[in-house]
């Protein structure tokens, strides 16, 4: 696939050249008249500066007015250099595809190898199933507990929903998880599906079935919203939570979900008695945890950069914690922590669900973090001048 097969699909004509989508983001620091400038290098193929600095925060598709996607303008472009060069060999081992890779080889406890296999079952458990995706996958005793009994989870490894690919650029490895979800999917009893990572939401109800051709018969739906359901019709009784303070992270993929969905999160959290705080820039405007700044130029300087810049963002702003419903986000800011550990503890939403309902939850985050910088530096810092290349 090329960037021409998406045309249609990318609202391609809809594009003003206006340069809002580059104006206000928040990486870039562009005036209008540059702005309006790179815009017009990127739809004309020219080079241009914001396809090699784009930190792929995603955000420039919430900033346009006219849905002309100009984030898939600007990563779609490195699909070419994909197809002309390949992928440095520093990027093997963050390939979900490849082993060792940097999930799968992390150290797995007896309870959490136990849950990956009964997650693993050759057919759904019920009619709604909470899909894993990598990220929880990798930390997953946060789904445990009586919330999970009702919300059986149902995933494995091999069914990536491609978002690493798809944030690289690589359009064909896209393409290929979009063919390879809908059929193993096509004969499944399942009414709905839900997320607990706003990648996958994303994801499955958006990027694959609307860019590259995924048909999925069932219903998806996030976290917050199936909970939410759940507890009006009184499956579950909450408890408020000692007050305090909590300071919102929201997701790249959360940027695009919209207002609206950013708004859920923040909802549910206050129902738990939990008063909500804002960093200076935040929702739209808001930063990355950094893990797709390495996308563009395959750089662990620009994840380290772009992660740690949100992290001293959270950090200065009010509230005692720190709020994070993205898995993915929740293990990066955890690696960022680790480096600069005198700061907010951050806590996921599954965290707050459960202990809402009077569980006490296990916190493994800062042992998967620490983890995750072990294997990167064991496998991909070794190979970061090395000028091999692999495709996909």
């Amino acid at each position: 696939m090329t960037k021409n097969d998406f045309h249609e699909r990318l609202n391609w004509d809809n594009c003003l050249e206006c340069g809002d989508c580059l104006v206000n983001c928040p990486y870039m620091r562009l005036d209008r008249e540059s702005a309006i400038a790179e815009i017009k290098n990127i739809n004309r193929g020219d080079p241009s500066t914001v396809t090699d600095r784009c930190m792929s925060c995603y955000a420039c598709n919430a900033f346009c007015q006219q849905n002309a996607h100009p984030y898939e303008r600007i990563h779609y472009n490195w699909n070419e250099r994909y197809r002309q060069k390949g992928l440095p060999a520093r990027a093997s081992y963050l390939m979900p595809s490849r082993r060792p890779n940097f999930r799968q080889d992390l150290a797995y406890s007896a309870a959490e190898r136990a849950l990956h296999e009964r997650w693993s079952c050759t057919e759904p458990p019920g009619p709604t199933v909470l899909y894993p995706g990598c990220n929880l996958l990798s930390i997953p005793l946060l789904a445990t507990g009586a919330i999970f009994e009702k919300l059986p989870v149902w995933g494995r490894w091999d069914l990536c929903c491609g978002e690493m690919y798809f944030r690289m650029g690589l359009l064909d490895p896209v393409k290929r998880t979009a063919e390879t979800l809908t059929e193993f999917y096509r004969d499944k009893p399942i009414d709905e599906m839900v997320f607990v990572c706003p990648a996958g939401y994303n994801m499955f109800s958006h990027v694959l079935p609307e860019q590259f051709g995924a048909e999925f018969h069932f219903r998806t739906a996030y976290f917050t919203d199936w909970f939410m359901r759940e507890i009006e019709k009184g499956s579950f009784e909450i408890q408020k939570q000692p007050a305090r303070g909590v300071v919102m992270h929201d997701s790249c993929h959360a940027r695009v979900l919209g207002d609206a969905f950013m708004d859920r999160q923040r909802t549910l959290l206050s129902s738990f008695g939990l008063t909500i705080h804002e960093t200076e820039q935040n929702r739209t405007h808001g930063l990355c945890c950094g893990v797709a700044a390495a996308c563009s130029r395959y750089s662990v300087v620009d994840l380290i950069r772009c992660g740690m810049r949100q992290l001293l963002a959270l950090d200065a702003a009010p509230g005692e914690e720190a709020a994070v419903y993205c898995a993915g986000c929740y293990l990066t800011l955890g690696c960022m922590r680790l480096v600069h550990p005198f700061g907010k503890r951050l806590v996921h939403l599954l965290e707050y669900a459960r202990q809402a309902i009077g569980e006490d939850v296990e916190r493994r985050n800062t042992a998967k973090s620490l983890a995750l910088i072990k294997g990167v530096s064991t496998h991909a810092l070794p190979a970061y001048l090395d000028p091999r290349r692999f495709t996909l």
